[in-house]
């Protein structure tokens, strides 16, 4: 018995031993680049003007948590946040938020930000819904109170010009320019906000000087509308607005420009609920995915490896991988994808991977590891994406303003997918160590910028510039 015994008790050993083994990476991951975060202990505030020193003395903390902030940031960031909490007593819930976010800004790094969704779920709204187009920006969305203003391109708000415009709201995100002027159509659209940022006379009214199709200029003085309150995402997009059905914030009110009967709806739009789109594009193969999350009904690992079955004899001639859309998720997801991806295209063959903006993350990994294990094969076509090559991600857990509640992003790990970190970068993120390979440049190889009368018209110019060279 005792032998028995004495065999289970150096079994279980060797077992706990390997499991120690086994799980000691992850759990030295989890240690350093997922910490605890100490929630505020503040008493309840007499008034509004306590309640953001509060928030204010509270974000004071996220230096303890960030990374991203560099030496001479976090002096920045220290001096201009005094300067608020001295300024407090002034502020409204507007400038308020706006300060979150030009405070995060400092960093100048992408995933180092404050709460966006409460753009829509806080504050007023001017009834247009904007986008960036190669010629400009532009009416995507509208009320139906100013459904003659759709299409619509936007030339001055409150008498500051749209460049101008961008370039003041430029630091509020940090990030390359595409990034931060993607974050501005947040704050376009609502007359709060662009009087928080000085760029509007009235938080309750704009003027928009708008230009029509034959280049007319007309004055819009609108006043404003009331939050939405509610919105079907966790996390509003930009790019939602592109989308050709309705949004559940806008209560059946408003009007789009993709939508109707006669303009076709281009396939990177179609079935946008699901994560994953596959289907065939000429003798190639299209794959959409606008998320790496895995849900119960959408596992998006699974699909993504099924939207490469069925390979031709030699392999697809070419495959377009779209992430225009995509904010990122779990890198892991895109692993077993970006490996089988190098398989299934011909030799002579190319993978087309698609930008943008709002490509960000984790989608900006699939677009390196694709390249990385189709070096030959890959191009990467469109716009650039939201963020750089190297920038700083991942987080433990949530950093929540304890009065307005806003979400503040922070970033604990160091991501370089040109070439992998080493030792010589402390807090290089291990996965980024480990999955990240020499590559050269994620910059684009072909510029494609589509024209609102590309999006008007239900064409997709990148997609047209694929299928003209097969």
């Amino acid at each position: 018995m005792r032998k028995v015994l004495k065999r289970v008790g150096i079994a279980l050993g060797v077992l706990t031993i390997g499991a120690l083994m086994y799980f000691y990476p992850l759990m030295k991951q989890f240690i350093r680049f997922n910490p605890m975060v100490t929630a505020a202990a503040s008493s309840e505030p007499a008034d509004k003007a306590e309640a953001q020193q509060q928030d204010f003395e509270y974000l004071a903390q996220i230096l303890d948590y960030d990374r991203s902030f560099a030496p001479p940031a976090r002096v920045t960031f220290t001096q201009r946040l005094e300067t608020l909490r001295q300024e407090s007593s002034a502020l409204s819930d507007a400038q308020f938020f706006m300060a979150t976010h030009e405070l995060m800004a400092i960093a100048d790094n992408a995933h180092t930000s404050s709460d966006t969704v409460s753009a829509f779920r806080q504050f007023n709204r001017s009834g247009l819904d904007f986008y960036n187009f190669a010629d400009g920006m532009y009416v995507v969305r509208a009320h139906r109170s100013h459904e003659g203003l759709l299409g619509r391109k936007l030339v001055s708000i409150d008498g500051n010009d749209t460049e101008s415009v961008l370039a003041s709201l430029a630091k509020y995100s940090g990030g390359p320019i595409a990034r931060r002027n993607l974050i501005s159509l947040y704050f376009v659209r609502s007359p709060d906000l662009l009087h928080a940022a000085e760029l509007a006379s009235s938080p309750t009214s704009v003027t928009y000087v708008l230009e029509g199709p034959n280049g007319q200029q007309s004055e819009h003085m609108l006043e404003a509308l009331p939050s939405a309150a509610e919105t079907e995402f966790a996390y509003r997009h930009p790019y939602h607005t592109l989308r050709p059905d309705p949004l559940t914030d806008e209560d059946g009110d408003w009007v789009r420009v993709l939508g109707g009967e006669e303009t076709p709806v281009p396939i990177t739009f179609r079935d946008d609920g699901d994560l994953v789109l596959s289907t065939p594009l000429g003798d190639g193969r299209y794959i959409r995915v606008n998320y790496l999350q895995e849900y119960p009904d959408q596992p998006v690992e699974t699909e993504l490896l099924e939207a490469l079955q069925e390979v031709p004899n030699g392999g697809f001639p070419f495959i377009v991988v779209d992430l225009r859309w995509n904010p990122g998720g779990d890198l892991g997801h895109a692993i077993p994808f970006a490996k089988r991806i190098g398989e299934t295209v011909a030799a002579n063959g190319k993978v087309y991977v698609i930008t943008g903006p709002q490509t960000f993350s984790a989608a900006i990994v699939t677009a390196a590891l694709i390249k990385q294990y189709a070096p030959q094969q890959t191009m990467i076509i469109g716009e650039p994406m939201g963020d750089r090559p190297q920038f700083w991600a991942e987080r433990g857990q949530p950093f929540i303003l304890p009065n307005s509640g806003y979400y503040i992003g922070y970033a604990t790990g160091f991501h370089d997918w040109e070439r992998p970190c080493g030792s010589e970068i402390e807090y290089c993120f291990p996965p980024a160590q480990r999955e990240a390979a020499e590559i050269e440049s994620l910059s684009l190889d072909q510029l494609i910028q589509p024209t609102f009368a590309d999006y008007a018209t239900g064409n997709d110019l990148v997609l047209d510039w694929v299928l003209a060279r097969h």
